[in-house]
């Protein structure tokens, strides 16, 4: 079988032929304007407007199923148990999720944020929800303004405000905290996208310019576009540029609570950590890496976690597995999808990737494929409950800060 040519791949073919074309062309646009959270905007009719805009825009995976897809791709809020939570001050957290997802992929934390009697809000970003065509000609600056629209309101009506995202939604929440790190108390991050992990990604924008796909999948998933076209992932180069510079370069003791794989194949784990010693100073700041090859460290600023579980035959968590729960119905351990995206090429690799009852999970390598030639992408933590243990005392060592 021949594996799929990754996006580094495809961008590096790209790479000898892109001076040649006229600098005339512009990016294809969409379908119609980007979604974006207005400014003082509150958030039930922002929720009102969500609904018409992806009734009215979404296509669906399954027609006989739209109240379910919609639900996994709408904007949301919990609010904590009156009963069980009546504390003073009130808290917020603001949650974003990352590019091609939806905030779905943010259900699992804002629930247990709830049960820890937080305010949870979660937006959708510009171009997300309805298809994959319509991140043709959403900018950084449209997540940018949904992300600072909905902080900004939500500021106003709680004692405490967090933010805090998965990948582009964590350099959405970053950038957000070093630009109002007074009424910000903290940020809490899971696999944030502060560089792009490739060695090439500075060439996006380039290739964004004559060409919209570098490939594009049909996709199964109702919660996740399956491709994401050039111009957005020249839109996340920039704002992962953009959000680390401001980082290094003004190094702040807003406290920030970061998760993080080593295996990660989607972000520069690496980066984030120098991101992290450089500029998140306070000694409240708190990491945690998943390492399939470090041993347990645990010191006041640093916590590592092996991930090598052969007991569970998982080596390592993918990017998206930091912050999903193993008992997520769609997503978990035995939920019904299972991420095998890998092997589009190969139907029979495919399908036994989906169907191996016996599979190993992790992030795509050449150690993975040697424990199974058809491993599937962990989507789940195991210890997802531990992970937002941490993540509910770094908040509450934070408060009034």
């Amino acid at each position: 079988m021949q594996p799929r040519i990754s996006m580094q791949t495809k961008m590096a073919q790209w790479h000898k032929r892109v001076w040649v074309f006229p600098m005339l062309m512009t990016l294809s646009a969409a379908s119609q304007a980007a979604f974006v959270y207005e400014a003082d905007e509150p958030f039930s009719r922002y929720i009102e407007r969500a609904e018409r805009h992806l009734i009215a825009h979404k296509v669906w995976i399954n027609e006989e199923d739209k109240a379910r897809e919609l639900a996994a791709v709408m904007p949301f809020e919990l609010l904590p148990d009156a009963e069980q939570c009546a504390q003073t001050p009130s808290v917020g957290v603001l949650l974003s999720h990352g590019l091609s997802d939806s905030p779905f992929s943010m259900r699992d934390t804002a629930y247990a944020l709830q049960q820890a009697c937080y305010q949870v809000r979660v937006v959708l970003l510009p171009g997300h929800g309805t298809r994959a065509e319509d991140l043709l000609d959403v900018t950084r600056d449209d997540w940018r303004d949904t992300f600072r629209h909905g902080a900004n309101k939500f500021s106003q009506e709680v004692d405490t405000l967090y933010v805090g995202g998965f990948s582009t939604g964590g350099a959405l929440a970053t950038e957000y905290a070093w630009q109002h790190e007074d009424s910000v108390a903290g940020a809490v991050l899971f696999a944030p996208a502060f560089k792009v992990n490739s060695g090439i990604d500075w060439l996006s924008p380039w290739l964004a310019l004559v060409k919209d796909w570098l490939d594009k999948e049909p996709s199964d998933d109702f919660a996740k576009y399956a491709s994401i076209p050039v111009p957005a992932i020249a839109e996340i180069y920039h704002l992962a540029k953009e959000v680390r510079t401001e980082v290094t370069d003004n190094p702040k003791h807003v406290p920030v609570f970061i998760a993080l794989s080593d295996e990660d194949q989607t972000v520069d784990s690496s980066v984030s950590q120098e991101v992290f010693d450089t500029g998140m100073i306070s000694e409240n700041s708190q990491m945690v890496i998943y390492s399939q090859s470090q041993e347990n460290i645990k010191t006041a600023r640093l916590s590592v976690h092996n991930s090598h579980w052969p007991d569970e035959q998982i080596l390592g968590l993918s990017h998206m597995a930091i912050h999903g729960h193993p008992n997520n119905p769609y997503y978990g351990a035995t939920g019904e999808y299972r991420i095998c995206g890998w092997y589009l090429s190969d139907a029979t690799q495919y399908q036994a990737c989906r169907t191996d009852t016996n599979n190993w999970f992790g992030e795509r390598s050449i150690a993975l494929t040697e424990k199974s030639p058809h491993a599937a992408r962990v989507s789940w933590n195991p210890h997802f409950d531990e992970l937002m243990q941490e993540v509910t005392i770094f908040l509450q060592t934070n408060i009034n800060k």
